[in-house]
């Protein structure tokens, strides 16, 4: 290990102060990962000391790595094309890869072949050196496969045609319609010519209009000069045909929307990722991109990897690209699909108006997908929030079991501290406790927290009873150091413990000077605030079920034949003492009797 370190800082020390693009191989010499870089040195080098370090999967792939090649380039736009042509060739399995649903089709340039074909398919795999190109809209690869047909003439059977052998008498009908160069036969075409409309093909399915272009156009007068008119003519006609395809798109309305509008959903780190093609002010097209257990996800460079792998073959780039955040290096990727496309491309944030309104609903979405497609039920979905909040809050262990404790009283009187339990992802409320607030006098929440705390883990340490995963305090600072104050009195200082302030709805640890403050659509936080408000609920309605035991006791205390089984049969059939005062004397007779129900009611009301 340390041998392999060495070597790799070694070769960390050969890398340039340039852009560029590096690759990591493992033992094997497989390319596991490829990544673009202002400054090689200083990118790669993070990968072995510091910041870059920190991540599970970056040591996972640190552990892996045996060496490390790199090209430079001229600037940070030559390196993002290299490093998505070496992606795309060598699919390393530590980057970001588009896992798509099976309905949206890709073209596939059989390039394993010696006659390669150009066909439609739903199936990414790449092992052979095959080309793909996509995804496209739903019927756009059919058409773009009859124009490949009509104008460069490859074949699309799948005769297994081997150059110099398996040679057929006769070609077949596609050869007579001229969709064919008829490669099954010997002498209608060579592999050079074949292989050359084959290169041509390509650089048409990549968006290489402009090398294409002149390809053609010196044929066309190649062919003119040596009195060939007639191919001078085809090629001619295929000039003008890569112009009118180039032409329509990149077709600018002025009035009617056209934008790519994204929207993402993560959760257990599993991502679903949606995609809303607005094409004329009409939603023309819809994406589902999934992923399972991304490890170390982080949204922005996610999202960004994405967008990288979606427009890398894509030849329908919109001139307004909408996005739910920042992501990394956004003026980077803005060039970059600007010279993708040949003209300006848009890449935001809507801020206001329509375009939030779209990235909204296309979030909605992919939200809906994601449940969909993991089968998230609510008791999964906050197991899920509950492992994200131990990541959030820097804790190694799993949270299952959380137990939370609110304060509830009146100008300091009938105080009360509610407990719930979530047990992995379930409220257990046969687990609530209600505590009774004996030893503290008037409105001190931090010394009835304090009591609280104390009573219900000296209980369990007593009876030697499994204590909770994490202990969450409705409160902030002060709330959270009672507690903590109660719990170091125990001699217990394992347990995870947090509060969440609700003004800001920031969260309190330990050892922590400023809180933290997560987004408000963060599972994490909407998992306490779920515990936090459940808490409330209960020690609020426990409170007010003491009080008005305690009010309608007092007012009763001295009424003649009121004892405890009557006062509880009044407070359960009106309430509270001013439901008593307010029943008429036929009531109290029908709930205490004749003659105690009179006599209660002239007591009232003498």
């Amino acid at each position: 290990m340390s041998e392999r370190l060495d070597r790799l800082k070694i070769r960390l020390k050969e890398m340039p102060d340039r852009p560029g693009v590096y690759l990591h191989k493992n033992a094997e010499g497989e390319v596991i990962y490829v990544g673009k870089a202002r400054n090689l040195k200083s990118r790669v080098g993070s990968y072995l000391a510091g910041r870059g370090a920190r991540d599970s999967k970056t040591m996972s792939l640190i552990n892996e790595i045996d060496s490390i090649d790199f090209v430079t380039t001229n600037n940070e736009l030559e390196a993002i094309l290299l490093e998505n042509n070496l992606i795309k060739s060598n699919q390393p399995r530590y980057n970001i890869l588009l896992r798509d649903d099976k309905s949206y089709p890709y073209i596939k340039v059989t390039m394993s072949e010696d006659y390669p074909r150009v066909v439609f398919t739903r199936r990414l795999d790449r092992k052979k050196g095959d080309l793909f190109y996509g995804p496209f809209f739903a019927g756009t690869a059919r058409r773009l496969l009859k124009l490949v047909a009509d104008q460069f003439k490859l074949r699309s059977c799948d005769l297994d045609i081997t150059i110099g052998k398996n040679a057929l008498p006769r070609p077949c009908l596609y050869y007579d319609m001229h969709q064919c160069l008829g490669p099954c036969v010997a002498g209608l075409t060579t592999p050079e010519q074949y292989r050359d409309m084959v290169d041509d093909v390509v650089l048409f399915l990549g968006g290489k209009t402009k090398e294409l272009q002149d390809r053609l156009t010196h044929r066309m007068y190649q062919s003119a000069e040596s009195e060939n008119y007639e191919m001078a003519t085809y090629y001619r006609d295929l000039v003008r045909t890569v112009e009118r395809v180039q032409a329509e798109q990149q077709v600018a309305s002025a009035e009617d929307e056209d934008a790519d509008v994204w929207g993402l959903y993560e959760e257990g780190s599993d991502v679903a990722v949606q995609l809303f093609v607005i094409r004329g002010g009409n939603v023309v097209d819809r994406r589902e991109l999934f992923w399972e257990k991304v490890e170390a996800y982080q949204a922005p460079e996610f999202l960004g990897e994405v967008l990288q792998r979606y427009y890398q073959d894509n030849m329908f780039i919109p001139h307004e690209v909408l996005i739910p955040f920042d992501v990394e290096e956004c003026d980077l990727l803005t060039a970059w699909l600007t010279e993708q496309a040949g003209r300006k491309v848009g890449l935001r944030v809507p801020q206001r108006g329509r375009g939030v309104d779209r990235i909204e609903l296309v979030n909605r979405n992919a939200r809906l997908s994601h449940e969909s497609r993991f089968r998230k039920s609510t008791q999964d979905r906050l197991q899920i929030a509950a492992q994200k909040l131990g990541q959030v809050l820097g804790y190694d262990r799993e949270i299952g079991r959380i137990e939370s404790f609110d304060i509830s009283n009146i100008q300091g009187t009938d105080s009360v501290a509610g407990m719930v339990v979530l047990d992995r992802g379930k409220f257990d409320k046969k687990q609530y406790r209600i505590f009774n607030i004996k030893t503290v006098e008037g409105a001190d929440d931090f010394r009835s927290m304090a009591e609280a705390v104390d009573r219900r883990y000296r209980r369990l340490l007593e009876e030697n009873k499994t204590l909770p995963d994490m202990i969450l305090i409705d409160g902030g600072r002060g709330q959270l150091n009672a507690a903590l104050a109660a719990l170091n009195k125990l001699g217990i200082d394992e347990i995870p413990i947090a509060g969440l302030a609700k003004r800001e709805e920031e969260i309190y640890v330990p050892g922590r000077e400023e809180p933290y403050r997560l987004e408000r659509r963060d599972p994490a936080l909407q998992l306490l605030q779920m515990v936090r408000d459940e808490t409330h609920r209960f020690s609020v309605s426990s409170h007010r079920r003491r009080r008005s035991k305690r009010t309608l006791h007092s007012a009763l205390d001295d009424m003649p034949g009121i004892g405890a089984k009557r006062r509880r049969l009044l407070i359960e059939r009106f309430g509270s003492v001013s439901g008593v005062k307010q029943a008429s004397a036929q009531d109290l007779v029908n709930v205490l009797g004749r003659k105690v129900g009179q006599t209660l009611y002239e007591e009232l009301h003498g």
